[in-house]
């Protein structure tokens, strides 16, 4: 990194002829390639032009002004590190400066060796911020090298155990005893959640670089609602819950894609079986004021530690308990989410352990 400092550019854009001159004596003597400027919009030319790893900003200048600089700068050039130079040094226009994009503040006037200090200081600041965006990068292309993996390497084998299982069953008839065929089926079980896992995981990238199709037309939300508790309703008889709903008449409709709702409304039901014990009740509600339309979708279940909450949309992350009968991929509530987000919704769950959970989504309405 010393290296890179010793070649870096600086540029310095200020009205007094004397600080030009001093501030470049002191940081060539450092190694610096310092650029001067009089001329505000000169300056905001020569920093588009030159692109440098520094520049230093008068706050009061004549034709223009310095905090116009630094929003034009920092929007045209974000790698850039801006440091405000001005000889009425306050709180309140360092803040200012701050907010608009100013990594440091300097006040008038300033020794040879602050200038250099905080250039230092600068420069350091600049190689960890690109350091973290080529990392950030790298993450990317990591998960999208992942994805190729997961689609081309995983799903084929998949699918192949799956009918292979489902071969044996069939060969096999009724000969298998019955802990042979539960080994089978669990087996079974789970090549489907490593399905699900694969299928969550595509579904979710595709979200992120916005490959997934939305096909958004005018929905209403009590019919979704409705397909959604009759897809459910033999699972939920099967595992003794009672599943019932209140739609308000009259629904506004909204814009969304019709598919990916089902999903999320899905898992949201689904998630609620796997947490209800038997003789539970799921409830499924819909709702609207001036602006938004809501849904929501509550149980009287285990319920969700307070502590474990705020994680609960996070990939991967499952909230384990001793009543659980299902092992699911970890994704379903972040795709759930990302489907939200996806439609300009918002999704929110409140949970008291022992008491039950509620998820509200709020869409706008038409």
């Amino acid at each position: 990194m010393d290296g890179q400092i010793e070649t870096s550019r600086i540029l310095i854009i200020d009205d007094e002829e004397s600080i030009l001159d001093g501030c470049r004596q002191a940081l060539e003597k450092s190694g610096y390639s310092v650029v001067t400027t009089l001329d505000g919009p000169e300056g905001i030319r020569l920093a588009r032009e030159i692109k440098p790893e520094v520049a230093f900003v008068d706050l009061k200048m004549p034709s223009c002004s310095g905090m116009d600089i630094i929003e034009v700068l920092s929007k045209d050039l974000p790698e850039i590190i801006l440091i405000v130079i001005t000889g009425y040094a306050s709180i309140v226009s360092a803040v200012e400066a701050m907010k608009k994009g100013a990594y440091d503040y300097l006040p008038k006037p300033f020794t040879p060796d602050q200038i250099r200090a905080v250039t230092k200081r600068g420069l350091e600041h600049r190689f960890l911020k690109v350091e973290a965006a080529r990392l950030r990068e790298e993450k990317e292309r990591m998960e999208k090298n992942f994805i190729t993996f997961v689609s081309h390497e995983m799903r084929s084998p998949l699918v192949t155990i799956q009918q292979y299982i489902e071969s044996i069953k069939a060969v096999a008839g009724n000969s298998l005893s019955k802990d042979v065929f539960d080994i089978i089926d669990r087996c079974d079980k789970r090549i489907q959640n490593l399905e699900d896992l694969v299928e969550h995981w595509l579904d979710l990238s595709r979200i992120e670089n916005g490959t997934f199709s939305e096909a958004k037309a005018p929905l209403d939300l009590n019919e979704i609602a409705q397909r959604s508790i009759e897809d459910l309703s033999v699972l939920c008889h099967r595992r003794e819950l009672k599943i019932k709903a209140d739609l308000k008449g009259n629904l506004p409709k909204i814009m969304g894609d019709q598919e990916s709702l089902m999903r999320v409304f899905s898992n949201i039901i689904g998630n609620a079986t796997k947490y209800t014990p038997p003789g539970g009740t799921i409830s499924v509600s819909t709702d609207f004021d001036d602006y938004y339309v809501y849904v929501k979708i509550s149980d009287n279940g285990m319920g969700i530690p307070q502590d474990k909450l705020p994680f609960i949309f996070e990939p991967f992350y499952r909230v384990k308990g001793k009543d659980e009968r299902h092992r699911g991929s970890g994704l379903g509530l972040t795709f759930s989410k990302k489907i939200v987000d996806a439609h300009g919704g918002k999704i929110d769950a409140t949970s008291k352990e022992g008491s039950g959970t509620t998820f509200v989504m709020k869409f706008n309405k038409l």
